[in-house]
């Protein structure tokens, strides 16, 4: 194979959780008496979630802080919305991790990763899962991915990062490890690769070669 190794990034990447996250925070800003759009809001979900956040802030007139506030005491409240793995995801898992290959997890999402994964079934499929923001700085900083390297002696030269943030491959850069976009939009990027529809990493890392 091309690569040994795959770091992943969660939301947007491994599971379709934006659709969800959007309505959810379209909720808390109807409650807040400031109706924003589905699209807006995706559109900068898929930026960042400090990009969101801001945005809502200023349409609201509130800190983004204060808007993160009520928006995790309605996850609270309501719990985690429903979130699946998009479609190919189980099956390349599992072919790579039987072909010899780690998969691992560096992500923004704190302890819900863990509740996501297993509902799914896919826990079995990771060597080790990591989060930003909580024990590790936020990417682009590319702390997360060195810990995952120093810990388990990945070579740089055959890992790769996939997410679906211009963030995610920065902070892949920033370890110097190889980056794959996957976003289905044309944007310019730092990327190494860049995939369309996950059905394209079987080629990219070799899978059957």
């Amino acid at each position: 194979m091309r690569y040994d190794n795959i770091i992943w990034d969660f939301d947007g990447t491994l599971f379709d959780t934006y659709p969800a996250m959007c309505r959810d925070l379209g909720k808390v800003m109807d409650s807040l008496g400031v109706p924003v759009p589905q699209e807006d809001l995706m559109a900068r979900f898929t930026v960042s979630r400090k990009a969101v956040l801001t945005w809502c802030g200023e349409q609201a007139g509130l800190p983004p802080e204060e808007i993160d506030r009520v928006y995790r005491a309605w996850v609270a409240e309501h719990g985690q919305p429903e979130a699946h793995p998009f479609p190919h995801i189980r099956e390349f898992l599992a072919r790579f991790q039987a072909a010899g290959g780690r998969n691992f997890v560096f992500t923004h999402r704190s302890g819900s990763v863990h509740d996501y994964l297993a509902g799914a079934d896919l826990t079995k499929y990771f060597t080790d899962v990591v989060s930003a923001g909580t024990t590790y700085a936020r990417k682009p900083d590319p702390a997360g991915n060195n810990y995952l390297i120093a810990t388990h002696g990945l070579d740089r030269e055959r890992t790769l990062a996939v997410g679906d943030r211009e963030l995610d491959i920065l902070a892949a850069k920033n370890a110097g490890i190889h980056a794959c976009l996957f976003s289905p939009e044309p944007q310019e990027t730092a990327a190494d690769h860049r995939i369309r529809e996950l059905t394209e990493l079987d080629d990219l890392v070799s899978l059957d070669g």
